[in-house]
């Protein structure tokens, strides 16, 4: 399914234009229209030049008011002029938005739009992959991560480097969801528990699981960048047979698993005459853990 991105200038006759026609190009998976805030009617003819030598012209480009495409479904929102960015207009449902500014060559030479096409290149079609695969790792500090609470990445990572290496911890220091609220906004359409715990990784800090002993079968205390969510899922993944980190002879001997706690700070109980050696050989085994 393809992902919709509105790119927004002012005039919509030079950057914008060369920016739909490259995402259009070289980005698998996605389509993009442009507009302006106050567009000149027509396509400048040194960017229909850049585009026709790069082999990627359209004769459906063109210059236009937002006015033709409000009606359309949007996922993203680029503005790449500081001018459109302030004068971005309020979307009828919540939208996310990203402001990348290019040079506009308007007025100059064929050389700067061959400039600005490889710059809208080199930098815009990277962002915007990262934004819809979740690759915090190439994010700008300045990208938002919690889309609900506005938190971006340079926030939670200023979190962690003060000792924040739980989502429980970050969502006390930066007020981010970690939850299920970012879904409306969120171009993945889920929460932003699962870049944080990205980011809390990257940044040193891991899960942590500790095996107990208990009088009823074995207590496994998991700590650090972990989401509840990601427990109940592999207790899940257990119980249906979909994993293989576990012996059939281990299974045979739980009689019940429980988790509790939060993100963060995370308690599975097993009851059941089963050892701790077996129960941490299948954490070693987990995919749903062990996963990058």
């Amino acid at each position: 399914m393809n992902k919709h991105i509105l790119v927004m200038c002012t005039g919509n006759s030079c950057r914008s234009i060369i920016a739909e026609a490259l995402i259009n190009a070289k980005l698998e998976g996605f389509r993009a229209k442009s507009c302006g805030t106050a567009p000149i009617g027509k396509v400048n003819e040194n960017a229909k030049k850049v585009l026709k030598n790069h082999g990627i012209w359209n004769d459906s480009y063109h210059s236009k008011h937002l006015d033709e495409l409000v009606e359309k479904k949007f996922d993203l929102v680029v503005t790449v002029c500081d001018h459109a960015k302030e004068k971005c207009p309020i979307f009828p449902k919540p939208l996310p938005k990203i402001h990348e500014g290019f040079i506009d060559p308007h007025g100059k030479d064929y050389d700067a739009f061959e400039s600005t096409y490889e710059e809208i290149r080199k930098r815009l079609l990277p962002r915007i992959k990262a934004i819809f695969s979740g690759d915090v790792k190439n994010l700008r500090s300045d990208d938002l991560i919690c889309y609900c609470k506005k938190v971006d990445k340079a926030t939670i990572e200023q979190a962690i480097d003060e000792g924040a290496d739980t989502l429980f911890k970050i969502k006390e220091s930066t007020k981010a969801c970690t939850g299920s609220s970012c879904k409306e906004s969120n171009p993945l359409k889920r929460c932003c528990a699962k870049e944080i715990n990205t980011l809390i990784k990257s940044k040193g800090k891991k899960m942590k699981k500790n095996v107990f002993k208990t009088t009823e079968g074995i207590k496994i205390q998991f700590s650090g960048a972990v989401a509840k969510e990601q427990i109940v899922k592999m207790v899940e993944n257990c119980a249906t047979g979909q994993c293989e980190c576990m012996s059939e002879n281990t299974k045979k001997k739980i009689d019940d698993m429980q988790v509790d706690g939060k993100d963060g700070d995370v308690k599975l109980h097993l009851k059941g005459d089963i050892s701790k050696e077996e129960i941490e050989t299948a954490l070693s085994k987990s995919k749903v853990l062990n996963k990058t």
